[in-house]
């Protein structure tokens, strides 16, 4: 007999496991390895050292919207490194997409930003994790928020973020979004972003 603990937990391995699917999709879209910080390999066919790398951070969002659809955004940003006769430049980048119920990506649309760049959702650092609205809000959007900092992966989970720190990220995922979305040109964000 399957009590309700049971369906929660495979639930959970189930969204965790997509997760890691997303993950690998998006490694193989930007040809890199990983998207956890610190130095990645990047190998040829022939799995030849061909370039090495260096992530500073990564963060995901995925952003779904009921009744509308789903994306994630993205913010990946690189040191500056050389390697043999490459001179890799410090930089960001920036992208949202679509995935199948797969995990394989649909459409992606990325945008290279210079290594100063000021990530406002990185950089946003007023948390407070215990602080939340306790009325129900109506607009049925969830988020899942995925941190990658040097020796830390974080994790959030947010339904219809209501209170006030909340909201002021909402509202910098929401212009991420929105910029996005408009150079993308591509419907399905534009629903979700308007």
């Amino acid at each position: 007999m399957n009590d309700r603990n049971d369906i929660i937990i495979k639930d959970e391995i189930r969204n965790l496991e997509f997760i890691q699917k997303v993950e690998k999709s998006l490694c193989e879209k930007l040809n890199i390895p990983d998207l956890r910080p610190g130095n990645i390999t990047i190998r040829e066919k022939k799995n030849w050292r061909e370039n090495e790398k260096e992530i500073d951070y990564c963060w995901l969002v995925n952003v779904s919207k009921s009744f509308v659809g789903w994306c994630w955004i993205f913010s990946l940003k690189f040191n500056e490194t050389h390697f043999r006769n490459y001179n890799n430049p410090g930089k960001i980048i920036q992208g949202i997409f679509t995935v199948d119920k797969n995990a394989n990506i649909e459409n992606l649309f990325l945008e290279n930003r210079k290594s100063d760049f000021k990530d406002k959702i990185k950089g946003f650092n007023n948390f407070d994790l215990f602080k939340t609205n306790p009325g129900i809000t109506l607009d049925g959007i969830t988020y899942k928020y995925l941190i990658y900092s040097r020796n830390a992966t974080i994790k959030f989970e947010l339904n219809n973020p209501n209170s006030e720190n909340w909201k002021k990220w909402k509202k910098l995922v929401n212009q991420l979004g929105t910029e996005l979305s408009e150079k993308s040109k591509i419907k399905e964000f534009r629903e979700i972003f308007n």
